[in-house]
């Protein structure tokens, strides 16, 4: 009998600490969120063993640029991330007026969690719309303001019109 729940103690220990890992792995890599409209995406805190890849937003600088022609949309997702705590730069125009659909540049590499989980929630984006610059897709940013921030929002058509009507700030 005493070897029996030796045994039986062994076998839950072993499968105890296999299960807790696995689970605090899947969290580290897929936060969630199920709000359709502008809330903090979900990043959950793991032990200290696994190690996250995502960062609060307050971690996570980014620049809104106007891509379309829709005024004063990049100062309205501008003040929408900074009300969530991201650290938001002063919106600007983009290069051109004529984006239709809205990009999500990942500056640096390591930030790439950070602008899936952006543009999952709040912002309603396809994991599609997060790209790496290149010369083949940042001409509408302005080169002198790429590198100043982690991430780079170009507010293009599909999501301009969620801009109140004669918003002003």
């Amino acid at each position: 009998m005493v070897v029996g729940v030796v045994v039986g103690v062994v076998v839950l220990a072993r499968m105890g600490g296999t299960h807790r890992s696995a689970a605090a792995t899947t969290t580290a890599h897929h936060p969630t969120t199920t709000a359709t409209t502008l809330a903090p995406p979900v990043v959950s805190s793991v032990a200290t063993t696994t190690t996250s890849t995502t960062v609060p937003p307050t971690g996570v600088k980014v620049l809104v640029l106007n891509g379309y022609t829709k005024y004063h949309a990049a100062l309205y997702f501008k003040n929408q991330l900074a009300a969530l705590g991201y650290d938001t730069l002063a919106p600007m125009d983009a290069v051109t007026s004529t984006n239709l659909t809205s990009t999500l540049f990942v500056v640096n590499p390591a930030d790439r969690d950070n602008a899936l989980a952006l543009a999952r929630s709040p912002l309603g984006l396809p994991a599609s719309a997060v790209v790496a610059p290149s010369p083949t897709n940042d001409s509408a940013v302005p080169p002198a303001r790429l590198h100043l921030a982690d991430l780079v929002l170009l507010v293009g058509a599909d999501i301009s019109g969620r801009v109140p009507a004669r918003y002003n700030g």
